[in-house]
């Protein structure tokens, strides 16, 4: 879940340069610390323009340490810092589906920022993949402190029902098809990527329903059960008990449905564990600040079905007019070039400053 490129040059740095062959440019200032228990590094630009973004990162499996020093990330970064933005990024103080946590951190980040350098005179948050969910709830909760938002290749729906409608319904679907392939939906195993091949391999019809039907590749089929199992298994420990339910599900489009509703293993929702997961986040949909999303044609983790899921949120709380989604032609979760993630930005803060609202379709 990312950031990317280098560092820009002032415009007097590059003017003395002209007369001057042996002028370094100026270097932006980095401060990295903790607040809280949370590692945080700020970066800013020698010709910084006051503004400010906050990036969320993605998805870490517990008890893995945050690194800021990505190749990937500073080729992100550096999309933002060249137009003159200074970019503060929380590492949270716990990893997983910390949700809960990204948001108290992410916030408490922003009001240091604040309180060192000065308020920016604009703000904009964004983030990828599970830095896209807490990108849109960040907007919705602190409307105030932001001109706008880019979630990139995030959930941005309730997160009960990416997690519940997608991504358990897959593991239990895939366990009842293939029996004896991956276990609970809840038993992360690295056997399970070899045990999942095998299943398929040796009923390659079947596979490939089940895979048109989630709208998956076959060979995408194995790391993605594996990586959700890691997510189900860290999420049910962290919210106390098991958050999902299917016992009123009637699952259909696998071939033999019968056959499968009466061999699928229904699972009883703890109702405090549910909970967790649903203020972790559901989305409102009340955004007063202009929203633009990004996502690919084809993401194995994260579906476009997941990301336009907002539009109904927004609908009802008469907000469409504020929400934009475009897309990239790209395979992979959160491929995106990193100049296509910064000519989505200047779209987005033009809206933001006063400009017509964006088409949606295709970004370049």
């Amino acid at each position: 879940m990312t950031l990317r490129h280098l560092t820009a040059i002032a415009p007097a740095i590059l003017l003395l340069s002209l007369a001057r062959t042996d002028a370094a440019p100026q270097a932006s200032k980095i401060e990295t610390g903790e607040i809280d228990k949370a590692p945080f590094r700020i970066e800013i630009p020698a010709n910084w323009n006051k503004g400010l973004i906050m990036y969320a990162h993605g998805y870490q499996p517990a008890g893995t340490a945050v690194s800021f020093d990505r190749n990937d990330a500073a080729l992100v970064r550096a999309e933002f810092l060249s137009r003159g933005f200074a970019i503060a990024e929380s590492g949270y103080r716990v990893q997983g589906w910390a949700v809960k946590e990204a948001l108290e951190d992410t916030e408490t980040l922003r009001r240091y920022f604040a309180s060192k350098h000065g308020t920016p005179i604009e703000t904009y948050i964004t983030g990828h993949s599970m830095g896209g969910h807490i990108t849109i709830a960040t907007i919705e909760r602190h409307a105030d402190a932001y001109q706008g938002a880019m979630p990139l290749c995030g959930p941005l729906g309730p997160a009960l029902e990416f997690f519940n409608n997608g991504v358990f319904d897959m593991l239990v679907t895939f366990e009842a098809l293939f029996p004896g392939s991956i276990g609970s939906p809840y038993q992360a195993a690295l056997a399970n990527v070899g045990k999942a091949k095998a299943a398929m391999a040796a009923a390659p019809e079947r596979a490939q329903r089940y895979a048109h039907h989630f709208d998956r590749t076959v060979d995408d089929l194995p790391n993605v059960l594996a990586f959700f199992q890691l997510i189900m298994q860290e999420l049910k420990q962290r919210a106390g008990g098991e958050p999902f339910d299917n016992r009123n599900r009637i699952y259909t489009g696998f071939g033999d449905d019968v056959a499968l509703n009466r061999t699928v293993k229904r699972h009883t929702a703890d109702p405090a564990a549910r909970e967790y997961v649903k203020q972790n986040a559901t989305p409102t949909g009340r955004i007063s600040d202009p929203v633009l999303a990004l996502h690919t044609t084809s993401d194995p983790l994260v579906l476009a079905s997941d990301v336009t899921a907002y539009e109904v949120p927004a609908m009802l709380a008469g907000t469409s007019d504020r929400f934009v989604v475009r897309y990239v032609e790209a395979d992979g979760h959160c491929s995106f070039p990193p100049a296509t993630i910064g000519h989505a930005f200047d779209t987005l803060r033009a809206w933001a400053k006063g400009g017509s609202r964006p088409a949606g379709g295709e970004q370049k």
